[in-house]
């Protein structure tokens, strides 16, 4: 594809004809419509209707509306960056972002790097390994991760540099004023559990840390599993089994009484919240706003995360 095709395309849905979309494309009615053959030729089907007044995309087309105006933005997002030898235009900050923690810490930090209108933070999520190697590939500014006290090394302090953002904790929860079979199985010691895959990093968490800490006398069963903390909530919440969520993620259903924490009963691990950066790569816009974000630190831990202590 290419970007004068996708605002070829634009035009004509925007303007609801050939003609109009030829006069804002600077070109004649006649040179517009054998570009937009050609771009049809190209790529094998026709795009429009032509036998409806005014001129109308096809529905395969029309489905992809949004895809054609993102993609014309990030081509000129692109075409832009590309021409900033300088870097007199870039005043873009990203960070890769732990999925979990998207939710609940990352609107601290865009608060505290979102003063100025010429400053956009562009957010990635994904595994905690995912955001390691974002950093390495230097794809993302900072990183928003967990960490407990046994996998800290792998952020190795000579190449990265951290900022505390606090502690959650990883607790059992679950909804026992709705449901008496929850209960009645916590009683009987015999758990049906909603557990994550073991890929991601609080299956990990869960297996290595939580798990093998579960009394001699206990049984467990998996009820389900799923690597989204908010499905896993909402399993809990309906009473389908028992769960271990970060503090930050339960907090509003465990204040409204809908989930009990099990803490008492059951095992918790703590998880630090780290903001890492590369020691290298960094600029001018970047080495500001860490410094911005180590001076901010203790109100974007407390704005994300309610709970700090398991």
């Amino acid at each position: 594809m290419r970007l004068e095709w996708i605002e070829d395309i634009l035009a004509v849905l925007d303007t609801g004809s050939f003609s109009a979309a030829a006069e804002r494309r600077y070109l004649t009615a006649s040179a517009f419509t054998r570009r937009i053959r050609s771009i049809e030729h190209a790529l094998g089907c026709a795009l429009f209707d032509r036998d409806r007044k005014p001129v109308t995309l096809l529905p395969h087309v029309r489905m992809m509306e949004f895809e054609l105006r993102e993609a014309a933005r990030r081509f000129r997002e692109l075409r832009l960056g590309l021409s900033d030898i300088h870097g007199q235009h870039r005043k873009r900050l990203s960070l890769g972002c732990q999925h979990a923690l998207t939710t609940m810490v990352s609107p601290g930090l865009a608060r505290s790097l979102g003063q100025s209108r010429d400053v956009e933070l562009r957010i990635r999520s994904g595994t905690r390994s995912a955001c390691h190697l974002m950093l390495l590939r230097q794809e993302v500014d900072f990183g928003l991760v967990y960490e407990t006290a046994e996998d800290a090394l792998e952020f190795d302090i000579g190449l990265f540099e951290q900022i505390p953002l606090g502690v959650d904790g990883l607790i059992p929860v679950g909804n026992l004023r709705d449901h008496d079979t929850i209960r009645e199985a916590l009683a009987r010691r015999d758990l049906p559990l909603i557990t994550y895959p073991a890929d991601i990093y609080l299956g990990e968490v869960l297996r290595m840390h939580i798990l093998p800490q579960l009394s001699r006398e206990t049984t467990t069963y998996n009820v389900a599993e799923t690597g989204l903390t908010p499905a896993v909530l909402q399993f809990i919440r309906q009473g389908l089994g028992i769960g271990w969520l970060p503090r930050s993620v339960a907090h509003e259903s465990l204040e409204r009484g809908e989930l009990v924490d099990l803490s008492g009963q059951l095992p918790a691990t703590r998880l630090n919240i780290r903001l890492v950066r590369t020691r290298t790569g960094g600029n001018d816009l970047t080495d500001a706003a860490w410094v911005r974000l180590q001076y901010d630190a203790a109100a974007i831990s407390v704005a994300g995360v309610r709970a700090l202590t398991v």
